[in-house]
């Protein structure tokens, strides 16, 4: 009797583990009968089902809509079976935590983006979302409009994510026409070393590129660690060089930048570091004498001028230069002054 129960026990977990088994087909695409029953045999082998397979599976099938709930649906259309709801078999349940910050990742990449990377993205929150039980799917529906997070994420060619793909992984130079912030009437053609794919929190991909040419030339900085946003790379244009990166990232020249912050700002002394090797000196006054380390003379402007009348730039000439033309091309914008009365 011993070894009956033995082999009654072994049965019944070969039978769990094959359900279980189907389950996470399901849950990574719908299937055919045919494709359900190959998966199963190749994956459990003696394990797996008998000669009459297919009575089988359907068996299997009506255990797991019987015993856990689960709703599997047959689509005549496609001939496929679809996983709908994994009643109990949801054990994904997160804390409220948890949920607060999926529910976050729910709204910021919504269905339909342009985004080839994003809509990855999306695949993988719709199988976590289908994991967790109707409860927790319940709470996040519900907190989807406080988390709505607007992603201005803009259409990314296919082909161009495909080169700068291709140029990052075999360390090869990769050349482009880009629509850049001061290219108003054509894209220039960059050469580039690319070394990475990232994302920021507004939801644009950008590429971290180091700039080696640009045609035609302008008042770009040559070997400036640049990011470049994917979906401004000009589709049909992308194309990777036989020429590969240098053992190491080349390197952009470097200014000793200089500037005082007025007492407002420095008050408290605690001015905040916006670049490297940043040093600072508190004056009697309360005003503030940083020193750092820059590469790229456009950051640095763009940066500095969120100060306003209430920073002073000291250090180096080029940047002077570049601020002043700046506030002059501000100022004509507006116009003569109105004389106080």
């Amino acid at each position: 009797m011993a070894r009956r129960s033995g082999g009654i026990k072994r049965s019944s977990w070969v039978t769990f583990r094959r359900r279980l088994f189907l389950v996470r087909q399901l849950l990574r695409a719908p299937a055919s009968a045919e494709e359900l029953i190959t998966k199963v045999q190749t994956e459990l082998g003696e394990n797996g089902y008998p000669a009459n397979a297919a009575a089988a599976l359907k068996h299997d099938l009506d255990s797991l809509k019987g015993e856990y709930d689960c709703r599997i649906v047959y689509r005549r259309d496609q001939g496929k079976y679809v996983i709908v709801d994994l009643g109990e078999l949801a054990l994904l349940d997160p804390p409220q935590q948890s949920l607060e910050a999926l529910a976050l990742l729910d709204a910021s990449y919504p269905a339909g983006t342009g985004n080839p990377v994003h809509a990855h993205i999306r695949a993988l929150l719709d199988q976590v979302i289908q994991m967790l039980p109707n409860r927790a799917q319940t709470q996040l529906q519900s907190r989807r409009s406080a988390a709505r997070q607007r992603v201005r994420s803009g259409r990314i060619d296919a082909n161009v994510l495909t080169a700068v793909r291709q140029a990052i992984e075999e360390r090869r130079e990769l050349a482009f026409r880009y629509w850049g912030l001061n290219d108003g009437e054509a894209p220039r053609r960059h050469r580039v070393a690319p070394y990475g794919i990232f994302f920021r929190n507004s939801g644009h991909t950008y590429l971290d590129a180091t700039l080696l040419e640009v045609q035609p030339p302008g008042s770009d900085q040559l070997f400036a660690d640049l990011d470049y946003r994917l979906d401004r790379i000009v589709p049909g244009t992308a194309q990777v060089l036989p020429t590969p990166l240098p053992p190491e990232r080349p390197k952009a020249r470097t200014w000793t930048l200089r500037y005082r912050l007025h007492p407002e700002v420095a008050r408290g002394e605690d001015v905040a570091v916006l670049f490297p090797d940043t040093r600072i000196e508190y004056g009697d006054d309360g005003s503030a004498l940083v020193t750092a380390t820059i590469s790229n003379l456009s950051i640095a402007r763009d940066v500095l001028l969120r100060y306003g009348d209430r920073c002073r730039v000291i250090d180096p000439p080029e940047l002077i230069d570049m601020i002043r033309e700046t506030v002059d091309a501000m100022g004509s914008l507006y116009g003569s002054p109105i004389s106080s009365r």
